[in-house]
């Protein structure tokens, strides 16, 4: 289902690029004058032309003071001009809707219903409040790596075809890829949900900060600071979400309808006021009947033999329980191994 909302909370969008904001105030005080009388030619005093005047420049500083219309790029401008008559949410229309997804999620990812229980019954919640598309409070999973808790938040936005995107903490530390770059820094960049709603028009994509446990402070050479874990905290708070301020557009956005997820190892590394505005859920170490049935999906998923199964099982037997290599990628690396062999062409 797709509902219109606004998105840009503070910004003024004159649409007056290449046309003079002179002429179109003169313009407007002929007709209004004209249609107050009979006159058919109407002089302008200079009186009148000093207040055009003095208008006009005020409308500039207004526009300056909500875009900084000189340093934004072409491409950044229209995004915005689009955006200006709001953005769409999607998801699941009805709690039917919502129930097929949640059955979807359990049935592919048994091992991960401690986490889609509870965006399930929010989902549902969200709708019966009246609400649109789909929502879930922003959720901390902690657990071992290889889980599939990356995989979790792709699933559910391929299932209630809304955008999602990961951003690894773990390879970007600061916080530009998520609240953007100010222009004091050498290149200055918008934060990638912003930049994903400005272009697809949809205002609650599906946004994982993947090992936010990783993240550390970068400080740029003038001594300014950025980090994900500060940059999180106005965008997670529905209240500074609803008006936030947007470093590289110099504007404020509507937020509040992103779908966080974050994913952990431990979270005992975060700072008290990022675990306060999040739910937090731990998932167990995957067993070896969970990394079975994940191969045997894949298997037939794959149109792969069903011994490839019984292959998986011997390899996972080769690592005692616990071992950080019984988990999902070791399986699909496995799986995507055997897929390659069977593809390859025979040589005569």
């Amino acid at each position: 289902m797709k509902s219109k909302i606004p998105f840009l909370t503070r910004l003024r969008y004159f649409s007056v690029e290449n046309e003079s904001v002179v002429d179109r105030l003169t313009g407007h005080l002929l007709r209004l004058r004209a249609s107050n009388g009979d006159q058919i030619d109407i002089d302008l005093s200079s009186k009148d032309e000093a207040k055009i005047r003095r208008r006009a420049k005020l409308i500039w500083d207004i526009r300056e003071g909500y875009v900084s219309s000189r340093t934004l790029k072409r491409e950044d401008r229209e995004r915005l001009k689009s955006a200006s008559t709001g953005v769409t949410l999607r998801g699941p229309a009805t709690e039917h809707e919502v129930d097929l997804i949640g059955a979807a999620l359990h049935d592919e990812m048994p091992w991960m219903r401690p986490v889609t229980e509870k965006i399930w019954l929010d989902m549902r919640s969200h709708l019966q409040s009246g609400g649109v598309g789909v929502k879930f409070s922003p959720t901390l999973i902690v657990g071992p790596p290889g889980i599939g808790k990356s995989h979790l938040a792709r699933r559910l936005g391929e299932l209630s075809k809304s955008p999602s995107m990961a951003i690894d903490v773990s390879a970007t530390t600061e916080g530009f890829s998520v609240v953007g770059s100010q222009r004091t820094w050498g290149s200055s960049t918008p934060g990638r949900p912003v930049q994903a709603i400005l272009e697809t028009g949809v205002g609650n994509p599906i946004v994982v900060i993947d090992e936010i446990c990783k993240a550390r402070i970068v400080t740029s050479s003038n001594g300014a600071n950025t980090s994900v874990l500060h940059g999180l905290l106005g965008l997670l708070e529905p209240v500074s979400a609803r008006n936030w301020d947007c470093p590289y557009h110099q504007t404020s956005f509507d937020m509040s309808h992103v779908n966080w997820i974050l994913t952990a190892n431990l979270n005992d590394r975060l700072p008290d006021a990022l675990r306060s505005r999040m739910r937090i859920v731990s998932v167990p170490p995957l067993t070896t009947d969970h990394l079975v049935q994940f191969a045997e999906k894949e298997v037939l998923k794959r149109g792969l033999s069903n011994e490839i199964v019984e292959d998986i099982l011997r390899l996972l037997s080769a690592y005692p329980d616990q071992h950080p290599l019984r988990n999902l990628r070791t399986v699909t690396k496995h799986l995507n191994d055997i897929e390659a062999l069977c593809k390859m062409p025979i040589l005569v």
